[in-house]
């Protein structure tokens, strides 16, 4: 272990400081370094010596390359990746939080509110991976990361390049890689068919949204081969019969994502998503938690999209034509309830290297905003003040604050480079109205807070003008 550190270290010295080991899994050791070029702390995940050497040094980074594209914001992205010395590794952001095994390992099953946002937002990631063309293949609580109130998924790269090299390479076998996870693995891939599609992350997510309810897998055996069976012959109880809280419409949810044949499952991670937004509702998910009555929603992905409310985020892309790339969608707005008051949540600096920034750039937010007379927004000292005392929800906090609506954003600097992920959310439903990640270069700190702030006030000029004509000038 000793020898295999220090040729790593000194493999990857020109460009990566490696501190200690964090982690390690079936394929690979993850390692904390530090970004010598960006100064910065990364996540350097190193594949094993036998999977290594079954990849090869030039197919791994081939097939990981279309992972690097992928942007989300509830998708950990990928720094880079390469050969040294022998060592296949892929870099990632290192991330304060922990992972969903961790937080079950602690606290068991979650509070329904809090799995339904969470399985929200990597259902969200999934349906966006799965449109350009990635299918995760390894969906487990210990490929997301929880930070803030943000869950993050890992490790679409390894499983993409694992399983496509499956297809062309028997020997993954013959050195004891798992092509998956025996306790979330879909019937297919028990199976070992070679033709896996999206619906076996669909599959996945049932599984891992089970153990949030339950506190528990849906199947569980001595041996892999015990639960691989499983997967494959045995029906799960319904998680009404092992926690009475859940709802049957989120029991329908989770039990149709764990359908033995891909055909009576649930077809995309995008259909899931309007149907967890309606069961994270009071009378479709979990008993009332707030008083306030809930505010009508338009019917979601009418056309295809998300129906955007406020642009909260205009939060880093905004180019020449800047203002031009912003449109509210769903227009119409038959089902939109007033926005009166509003609280602007801090945003998460992710990378840890940027907390004045963020801070500077919400109370900047806060100020514009409250300078528009249709709206109340709520004071800053007031949002710190409870985000600070102790973890809650976004519908805890909102039902406090006797808000609207609640503005959420995470912040991640990668060299010269933000990217800002900013979502505006229904705080009763839980669904995000409006959703976006941008990019811009930090050559002017100023300068980019300023045209994002102008950015913000205007396009919240813009939903509050529709939103008071759908509702008649009243």
């Amino acid at each position: 272990m000793a020898d295999s550190l220090t040729a790593l270290r000194k493999a990857l010295r020109n460009r990566y400081r490696i501190e200690r080991e964090i982690g390690a899994g079936g394929m690979a050791t993850v390692y904390l370094a530090q970004d010598l070029k960006h100064d910065r702390a990364v996540a350097v995940k190193v594949l094993r010596p036998e999977l290594a050497a079954t990849l090869g040094p030039d197919r791994f980074p081939r097939e990981i390359r279309i992972v690097a594209q992928l942007s989300h914001p509830h998708i950990l992205p990928l720094h880079d990746s390469g050969e040294a010395n022998g060592f296949l590794y892929y870099v990632m952001p290192f991330v304060e939080g922990e992972t969903l095994r961790a937080r079950l390992h602690r606290d068991g099953e979650l509070g329904v509110h809090e799995a339904v946002r969470l399985l929200a937002q990597i259902v969200d990631a999934l349906s966006y991976a799965h449109k350009h063309g990635v299918v995760h293949r390894d969906i487990k609580p210990e490929n997301v990361m929880l930070t803030g109130r943000h869950a993050l998924v890992a490790d679409f790269g390894i499983s993409k390049a694992v399983s496509q090299s499956a297809t062309s390479d028997n020997q993954l076998t013959t050195v004891g890689i798992a092509l998956g996870t025996p306790t979330y693995m879909s019937p297919e891939q028990a199976m070992g068919e070679p033709d896996v599609d999206h619906r076996a992350d669909i599959y996945a997510i049932g599984a891992v949204g089970y153990e949030m309810l339950t506190g528990r897998p849906p199947f569980a055996g001595p041996t892999a081969q015990t639960i691989l069976a499983a997967h494959v012959t045995e029906q799960p109880r319904p998680v009404t019969e092992r926690r009475a809280a859940v709802s049957a419409l989120l029991n329908q949810i989770i039990m149709k994502c764990l359908e033995k044949n891909p055909a009576d499952r649930w077809q995309t991670a995008e259909e899931l998503l309007p149907l967890l937004e309606q069961a994270a509702t009071p009378s479709g998910g979990m008993t009332p938690t707030a008083t306030r009555p809930v505010k009508a929603v338009a019917a979601p992905r009418a056309n295809g999209m998300r129906r955007v409310a406020v642009g909260a985020a205009a939060l880093f892309l905004l180019t020449a034509a800047g203002f031009g790339a912003w449109k509210v969608l769903g227009a119409d707005a038959k089902g939109s309830g007033r926005i009166e008051r509003l609280a602007v949540l801090p945003i998460e600096d992710i990378s840890g290297n940027d907390k004045q920034f963020v801070g500077s750039m919400h109370d900047a937010l806060i100020n514009a905003l409250g300078q528009h007379q249709a709206i109340t927004v709520v004071s800053r000292m007031a949002v710190l003040k409870l985000t600070q005392e102790s973890s809650r929800s976004v519908r805890e906090l909102a039902s406090e604050l006797n808000v609207d609506a609640v503005i959420e954003g995470t912040a991640f600097r990668s060299g010269n480079k933000v990217r800002i992920n900013v979502q505006m959310v229904d705080p009763e439903t839980s669904r995000h109205l409006w959703t976006q990640s941008y990019e811009r270069t930090m050559s002017d700190v100023l300068a980019v807070q300023a045209d994002v702030v102008t950015s913000i006030a205007t396009e919240l000029e813009k939903v509050l003008s529709k939103t008071k004509t759908a509702q008649g000038g009243s």
